[in-house]
């Protein structure tokens, strides 16, 4: 925590050297000698002599205070700059005690820095407290010689104390910054270890509060040197997120904006003010950004890319551009700020340059792009036009700068008036020139590496443009564009793109797969599907667009079926996670979906998939697969079955592995969707009369007696809500999709929530999952093949069976239950005909209920008397085998002649007969 103008300097480096001159003399130093002279009413008013008594005080200590001075040093301070504000020319002496306190600490003992450590922040707020005091003048110099010489010499010596002090917060903030001094986790960057964690200096400079006023003094600061070094210091700060925190919230923000527009073009001092500005966008990303989401802020930017566009020639101008981009794609992040993009004509200058070079001339010609600038009020308008701006080429920092640019763009076309201003100046037709076989005309000599680059960053902003203006996209005829580049391209990062765009393209609206099937994307996309040589990720994306392009599209389910996209799918379902690397079971639901859409409903299809097996594929694959996937098939067989040779065939299909029939294989299904409700008793009978599917969840203000019941109760639901989750987001035996990679976070989440949250968090799991269950799908099969069946069924199937059959009156008892309570929990008294009807409906259907109950009850009862018949024949078959084994001797040891011997099983050679 010691401070250093060198960020290799080390503590121990300052204490061990020359232990004799430097850590002995500061040892002899008289503090209370000090202090007698600057409070004795005798010498109070010897300046001369305090300035030299401190300034003696800096000499013997040049290379450093010692730890153990630290309360006298912290006394003497406060006390010299109570006298400086006070109109003390103590400035000289300030100015070498500032000098020495950027030096590190010298300690004298290993614990003098838990000993008197505790004084560093106080020492620190003492030095910066000077900046108060010292602030430029705001009035001009008097007209006579003697007054103004006084005037300049203490203007200067206040510049010169307000550099001591920016240098010494440098020295303070700079040291420790490297990886030998801060302590770093497995794998983990430098700078974030830093904004996590700080350095102890970093983390004693939050503690005394400097940067309200450092933002006071850099707010009027004019003197060049004072503003390099202060902002070197903000830098390092700006490194540690509670410091950046601070930063926005003292208002330094607008400051350093300000510091940009002065020395725009002119200096590096505006790099370090960028720096500053992207450190505290990334620490402190809320309160920044709402900060920056000013009007005039945005017009300064506007005002800085217009200048770094037209005038900034040189690498460092082209440094700063992309800084700039990068601080305003942070801007553009907070939805709120997005508007300020087209009001303040900062969307149309940026538009202008992201579009191609023709484009843009027509634009210039036509004047809407002279037009859109001139409403703003933007600085040189004239001179823009003649120029034409620098040209962006194929150099790294240009193709940096537009990859920023496009991103950016395409972020604020959520805003409404953003878009107008892109749809006007033709920003999705440029894009899609991108990616034509044929490159504008200034890409035509760029290298095919380069060429791979920018289609890539152009399907990243298309990839956003076709949500926010999926007109322009259409016009522009981007689904030709990019099917055309999706069968031409060799790279696999162009086709993973590709398919991402069309996955989301074709969700926007019936035209889109319209327009795909009449271009010929089925016929494509099912070749891809079938090419084993694609990834699966890009296959599962293929799959993914057919069951969009064919829902409710009978061309395009035609087109499906012609192109053999029947059979392709169908030699797909299948679930074998151990084959693969990568994530089989989201794979399988973008199958299974494909089927739903591609093939279910259309009778043509439905008849090619039963000829190739597709059913019993299906019944064979919802036999190994995990819960997401079991719902997913039974969805689609719910809708297969109302073909009736579909129906036929359900009933024809055994387990190749069990030999269990298909509908053996709902039951249990059933059972495991009734026993995650918890409404099953050990004997499988239905528990609550009111609620058959969905009980209603325990409630935790029990009786007293019943504490410890709960708490395992709602342990053990947390566990299976846990554990569904797991089962859902940790079925892939590879890599994770978007979706895996949630479900991992929301577990991770629940893990690290505290007992409160856990407890709603799993109540919404369970609840979710009692939604999404497949009871009704299941129903909805059974139905359609009839609920008598040549299986012969066990008695616990028997049981759900019956509740089976129930399951239409049983939703129908619930939903009555439910507007019971909502009336009466609202204060509502329905008319005494209303209330009858309400009344003999839930009656109805409770007495269907208890029916089934009391049959499940006689079932249970038959179940029990066959167990205890079974078991008294084990029992019995016990004894027989233990009674036979008592007579018959063994082989080798014949029965005594007096029997068998209970007490030696020891053999007698006497008792066997001599030949």
């Amino acid at each position: 925590c010691d401070p250093s103008n060198t960020p290799n300097r080390r503590m121990d480096n300052t204490a061990e050297p020359n232990r004799g001159m430097v850590a002995s003399a500061p040892d002899e130093v008289d503090f209370g000698a000090i202090m007698e002279l600057m409070t004795s009413k005798y010498t109070v008013d010897l300046v001369d002599r305090h300035v030299a008594a401190i300034r003696k005080l800096c000499k013997v200590c040049c290379n450093g205070f010692l730890l153990r001075h630290l309360e006298p040093l912290v006394e003497l301070l406060y006390l010299s700059v109570d006298r400086f504000a006070k109109g003390q020319d103590l400035a000289q002496a300030l100015c070498d005690f500032t000098r020495v306190a950027s030096q590190p600490f010298v300690s004298c003992k290993t614990s003098d820095m838990i000993t008197y450590g505790h004084h560093l922040p106080a020492f620190v707020k003492g030095i910066v407290s000077v900046l108060t005091y010292t602030l430029p003048p705001t009035e001009g110099p008097p007209v006579e010689p003697e007054a103004k010489a006084q005037w300049e010499h203490k203007k200067n010596m206040s510049e010169r104390l307000r550099i001591e002090v920016a240098h010494t917060l440098a020295c303070w903030a700079r040291f420790g910054l490297d990886e030998d001094s801060v302590e770093l986790l497995p794998n983990q960057p430098l700078i974030q270890a830093v904004a996590d964690s700080g350095t102890p200096n970093l983390r004693i400079l939050r503690q005394s509060n400097v940067m309200d006023a450092v933002s006071a003094s850099f707010r009027s600061e004019d003197s060049p040197e004072s503003i390099v070094i202060t902002l070197g210091a903000i830098r390092d700060m700006s490194l540690y997120r509670p410091l950046a925190c601070q930063i926005t919230n003292c208002g330094l923000i607008s400051n350093l904006v300000h510091v940009i527009r002065v020395n725009l073009l002119g200096s590096d001092v505006l790099l370090v003010a960028a720096e500053v500005l992207w450190n505290v966008l990334e620490l402190d990303w809320d309160g920044a950004t709402e900060a920056l989401g000013q009007e005039e802020v945005i017009e300064s930017f506007r005002d800085f890319m217009h200048a770094v566009l037209t005038r900034g020639y040189r690498f460092k101008d082209k440094i700063f551009r992309n800084d700039m981009m990068v601080l305003l794609m942070y801007i553009s992040k907070r939805v709120e700020n997005r508007s300020l993009f087209a009001s303040t004509g900062l969307m149309t200058l940026l538009l202008s340059y992201a579009v191609s070079e023709k484009r843009r001339k027509d634009l210039q010609a036509s004047g809407d792009l002279e037009n859109n600038l001139k409403s703003k009020v933007l600085p040189d308008l004239d001179d823009a036009p003649k120029k034409g701006g620098i040209p962006i080429i194929n150099t790294q920092e240009d193709m940096e700068f537009r990859t920023l640019l496009w991103g950016t763009l395409a972020r604020c076309c959520s805003s409404e008036d953003c878009a107008k201003v892109a749809v006007q100046c033709g920003l999705v037709p440029s894009l899609l020139e991108c990616l034509d076989p044929e490159p504008p005309v200034e890409q035509q000599k760029w290298s095919q590496e380069q060429r791979r680059k920018i289609q890539l960053e152009a399907l990243s902003a298309l990839f956003q443009l076709v949500q926010y203006i999926p007109e322009a996209f259409m016009e522009a005829e981007g689904n030709s564009t990019v099917l055309q580049l999706l069968q031409a391209t060799r790279s696999r990062e162009v086709q993973k793109k590709c398919l991402h765009l069309l996955q989301v393209a074709v969700r926007m609206g019936k035209a889109f797969a319209e327009k795909l099937g009449q271009i010929g994307a089925v016929g494509t996309l099912v070749e891809l599907f079938t090419d084993k040589d694609n990834p699966m990720t890009s296959r599962q994306m293929c799959a993914s667009i057919l069951a969009t392009m064919c829902k409710e599209c009978p061309a395009n389910a035609r087109e499906f079926r012609k192109k053999d996209g029947v059979e392709a799918m169908r030699d797909e379902v299948i679930y074998r996670p151990g084959e693969t690397t990568d994530n089989h079971l989201f794979y399988s639901l973008c199958v299974v979906d494909c089927i739903w859409n591609a093939v279910i409903g259309t009778r043509k299809n439905e008849i090619r998939f039963l000829d190739a097996g597709g059913l019993f594929a299906l019944l064979d694959c919802l036999e190994v697969a995990p819960m997401i996937l079991k719902r997913q098939i039974i969805g689609t067989l719910a809708d297969l079955m109302e073909y009736k040779k579909a129906a036929k065939l359900f009933t024809q299909w055994n387990s190749q592995v069990t030999m269990k029939g298909a509908l053996r294989l709902l039951l249990e299904l059933w059972q495991s969707e009734q026993e995650a409700a918890g409404n099953l008793a050990p004997d499988g009978v239905i528990k609550d009369l009111d609620q058959p599917l969905n009980p209603r969840p325990a409630r935790h203000d029990e009786d007293a007696e019943s504490t410890v019941t709960s708490a395992s109760r709602l342990a053990g639901k947390f566990r299976h809500a846990k554990n569904f989750a797991d089962t859902l987001g940790g079925q892939s035996v590879g890599g994770q999709s978007t979706g895996s990679a949630n479900r991992t976070t929301v577990t991770k989440g629940f893990e690290r929530a505290s007992a409160s949250a856990q407890e709603h968090q799993g109540s919404q799991w369970l609840t979710n999952g009692f939604e999404r269950d497949c009871r009704a799908k299941i129903y909805a099969v059974l139905k359609c093949i009839g609920f008598e069946c040549q299986e012969t069924l066990s008695i616990l199937e028997r049981q759900q069976m019956e509740l089976v059959k129930l399951y239409p009156n049983a939703v129908e008892l619930e939903m009555w239950i439910k507007v019971q309570e909502s009336l009466a929990s609202r204060g509502i008294k329905p008319v005494s005909a209303d209330r009858q009807w309400i009344e003999d409906s839930v009656t109805e259907r409770k007495d269907q209920a208890a029916w089934v109950q009391s049959i499940q009850r006689q079932l249970a009862v038959e179940r029990q008397r066959e167990e205890e018949a079974g078991l008294d024949r084990f029992y019995k078959d016990l004894r027989g085998r233990a009674q036979i084994q008592r007579m018959t001797p063994s082989i080798g040891y014949p029965a005594s002649q007096h029997g068998p011997s209970e007490d030696s099983d020891e053999w007698n050679p006497s008792d066997v007969d001599s030949p």
